[in-house]
């Protein structure tokens, strides 16, 4: 019997790596001796003859599919690519290739050759790979890379890497990974092909935007199928644009598959789907309006708790409250609270993050309000950087919100993390068109359409003050820093700055909290591990910060004090401090000295000459400002001189930059001030941008003159 098992066992090892062998032959076979002409083109265009490399073929096919035997779906991806490289920047962008690692339910197929200017192929030899790894949150993930030995300018590199993988179906109702891929590339291509390819019993959702071709549905005789297909030439590569979304200005298209056991499971589900083998490419207002009652309605244990124990708290603390605004704000910070808060201090010991979905807030919010007939609305929309609702053609690409009304005054609510506050939505969200609900004749409602509001620039504020001291041998500059961060400006700095022991004591203010037990031996290791590194951290942030932001290598920050979170509306910035010294702030020029000045109001964007044509338009998250006060204590003996230099004014329509400076007793004091007013900018006013950015980078490089007295 041992030996039948043992035989059995081998032949299926064999059986199987034997498969593996003749797949990969077949990829190859059908990768490199296709029929398709444009993977065979080797000359490019004389336009593009100055470009960095030019794709002379790109191949992207999808294919989701339920296999012929066993419980399984079917993933495969395929995608192959031929480069012409011009310059050695190009050449050093491929020299070294990676790819992932086959794993039981995941196949990887790769295959790189090089063709030289004489036409002679060299295909690299994949026994050289090297395994290597990265981190990813918590988990170690295994990859390969490969060098490409002896590419030069002038070669081409031919290479394709496809997967294929497969999962057990878990669901009556399996939704595959969404794709959202936009057409132009960092290089212009002279031929693409964009396929799809899903199983009959598939619902698929799919749309070409911002000018992309459209889909064409062709029939695949051979296989008995049909499949979706976009086919294009000539497209002009998409240059690394900063404040670029680029799914919503380049030539982009959307596409998901989703495999049904039968059509049942479909009706009444809280998901965009069309007809079974009809392409859904638009979504109307209606089936927003009952996608969203689908979601208010249905059931989920995690929501009837939170509102359960909701409903309790309120009954308990709420009486006498009848202001919407301020009972809705009690309702959202205790949400907050029994959600994030009261586990948040175990998972930070194990380095995790709480979380609660946007649907129990949804859901517990919207059911606390009319259960309250709290006039209130709820609205669907989608991120702005992702899509216009007007385009929208998957759940995915949607938000919920709420908004609370009093007479024409209204209260955004928006799902909720550790920080945010009531009154507060994701800056995503600011000027997109959306439709409002209203929440007491749920779920049967008529949206109503409007634009969600786009916030000022002093909503979004850094107000930075800076004290400037020099040591007796005016080597060392100590700068002590506080700052006032608003809105999503302060949004970055709570995340590295701020834990649950920051505002424990305001949260166990306002919510009672049963008695902790003692912790076990294993939680006062967690804790005591957790507490040994958590200032360092902080204090290691804090200098990488300076490093960055003002280009200044500085000794141990210090006197770091967290002095308001910014975690309720009626106390909204996020107020800290903190105290570093470096030598690189002034420097010595005979008998006076040179102080960086212009450094201290951080890195500036530096406009490059090649940046000056753009052809996209500039999307900013949000309007924004960022004050500087810089009080610098004049040494003993020493004058300044130059300061009328610091007065300058760039204002227009879509923001500015102005500064002044004085001389007040022994102190300068300089203040600065650069403001976005707007959150898009049309590519064709992009130099008026200009003005303001780079009279900010001008600021940067001045420098203030300390003259020793005579």
């Amino acid at each position: 019997m041992k030996k039948t098992v043992a035989l059995t066992f081998f032949f299926l090892i064999f059986f199987a790596s034997s498969y593996a062998v003749d797949r990969a032959l077949e990829i190859k076979n059908e990768m490199w001796n296709s029929v398709d002409k444009a993977f065979v083109v080797k000359d490019i265009p004389q336009k593009w003859a100055g470009k960095s490399a030019v794709i002379i073929a790109q191949m992207n096919r999808f294919e989701y599919r339920k296999a012929l035997v066993g419980n399984l779906l079917r993933k495969n991806q395929y995608h192959h690519y031929r480069i012409k490289l011009i310059d050695k920047n190009a050449v050093d962008n491929y020299a070294e290739m990676s790819f992932e690692v086959s794993e039981p339910s995941l196949e990887i197929y790769v295959g790189y050759k090089v063709i030289k200017p004489s036409g002679s192929e060299v295909i690299v030899d994949l026994s050289r790979a090297i395994k290597m790894e990265r981190s990813e949150g918590n988990r170690k993930i295994a990859y390969n890379k490969i060098a490409i030995p002896g590419l030069e300018p002038g070669d081409i590199l031919d290479y394709y890497i496809c997967e294929e993988a497969s999962e057990p179906i878990s669901s009556s109702l399996h939704f595959y990974d969404p794709v959202i891929y936009s057409l132009p590339q960092g290089y212009p291509m002279m031929y693409y092909k964009v396929q799809f390819r899903a199983d009959r019993k598939c619902y698929i959702n799919l749309k070409s935007v911002n000018g992309a071709p459209d889909f064409k549905l062709l029939t695949d005789e051979k296989n008995d199928e049909q499949y979706y297909t976009i086919e294009g030439e000539e497209l002009e590569d998409a240059d690394d644009q900063r404040w670029l979304y680029k799914y919503r200005d380049l030539p982009s298209i959307k596409f998901r598959a989703a495999y049904a056991r039968n059509e049942a499971v479909v009706t009444g589900s809280d998901v965009l789907l069309g007809e079974k083998k009809v392409a859904k490419k638009n979504v109307t207002v209606k089936e927003l309006e009952e996608l969203t009652a689908n979601l208010i309605k249905g059931f989920t244990l995690e929501s009837t708790l939170a509102f359960g124990y909701l409903k309790k708290h309120a009954k308990a603390n709420f009486k006498g409250v009848t202001d919407p605004f301020e009972l809705s704000a009690k309702a959202y910070y205790y949400l907050r609270n029994h959600t994030l808060i009261e586990n948040a201090e175990n998972k930070l010991w194990l380095g995790e993050s709480p979380s609660v979905s946007r649907l129990t807030f949804l859901k517990a919010m919207h059911t606390f309000l009319k259960e309250r007939k709290i006039a209130h609305d709820v609205i669907v929309t989608a991120d702005r950087n992702i899509s216009g609702i007007d385009d929208v053609i998957m759940e995915n690409e949607l938000d919920w919100l709420i908004r609370v009304r009093k007479g024409s005054d209204y209260l955004y609510l928006g799902p909720f993390s550790t920080h945010t506050v009531a009154g507060s939505f994701s800056p995503m969200l600011e000027g997109v068109k959306a439709y409002a609900m209203d929440g007491l004749t749920a779920p049967n409602w008529k949206s109503k359409q409007f634009s969600m509001p786009i916030l000022k620039s002093n909503d979004h504020l850094s107000d930075v003050t800076q004290n400037v001291m020099f040591a007796d041998d005016m080597v060392t500059s100590t700068i002590q820093v506080a700052k006032v961060l608003k809105g999503s400006n302060k949004l970055y700095e709570q995340y590295y700055l701020l834990d649950y022991y920051d505002y424990q004591a305001e949260e166990e203010k306002l919510f009672k909290k049963e008695a902790a037990k003692p912790l076990k031996k294993d939680q006062e290791a967690l804790k005591k591990t957790y507490m040994s590194k958590r200032m360092p951290s902080r204090y290691e942030w804090l200098k990488e910060y300076v490093k960055e932001n003002y280009e200044f290598e500085t000794k141990e920050p210090k006197d770091l004090v967290v002095e308001q979170t910014g975690r309720f509306h009626d106390k909204p910035s996020f107020n800290y401090s903190f105290v570093f010294e470096t030598n690189e702030l002034i420097k010595k020029a005979g008998p006076n000295y040179i102080v960086d000045i212009g450094r201290l109001i951080e890195a500036q964007t530096k406009v490059d000459k090649e940046e000056l044509d753009r052809n996209t338009n500039v999307y900013w998250d949000h309007p924004r400002a960022f004050k500087h006060k810089i009080v610098v204590q004049i040494p003993a003996g020493y004058s300044v001189e130059g300061i009328e230099r610091f007065n300058s004014s760039t204002e227009n329509k879509y923001g500015g930059f102005k500064s002044n400076a004085k001389i007040e007793g022994n102190t300068v004091v300089i203040e600065t001030l650069k403001h976005y007013e707007v959150n898009y900018v049309p590519k064709s006013d992009w130099s008026t941008v200009v003005e303001f950015l780079n009279a900010a980078y001008s600021f940067n490089e001045l420098k203030l003159l300390l003259k020793k007295s005579n």
